[in-house]
């Protein structure tokens, strides 16, 4: 049989066993994943507010990784509108590039 746990020292390895588990760690991406599939279904407020609860605790696991974060969060919006700025660029020219094909198209079966 396996290693016998009396009663006495129950407490004492489950106390343990939980100080080895980074349970701030866990929280905070339990709370991210919920919030992920609550912003998903269509819950837009109940996803935020959750979000905003796992970056409390994982503010609290790693103050400095979410600093560093807070930090950049310019950069990456800068980056985002960038983005976004040559999607419409090509979706411009796209637009151009059909109108002409379509007048050259037309231009061609009038002629005939």
């Amino acid at each position: 049989m396996d290693e016998e746990i009396t009663l006495p020292t129950l407490p004492s390895r489950i106390e343990n066993s939980l100080a080895d588990i980074p349970w701030t760690r866990s929280l905070a991406a339990g709370t991210l994943g919920a919030a992920a599939v609550l912003l998903l279904t269509g819950r837009r407020r109940s996803g935020l507010i959750v979000a905003a609860a796992g970056a409390a605790v994982a503010l609290l696991e790693n103050p400095e990784a979410v600093r560093d974060a807070w930090n950049s969060l310019p950069r990456y919006i800068r980056s985002g509108q960038d983005f976004i700025a040559r999607a419409e660029d090509f979706v411009e020219e796209l637009n151009r590039q059909g109108n002409r094909i379509r007048n050259v198209v037309s231009g061609s079966v009038k002629g005939d």
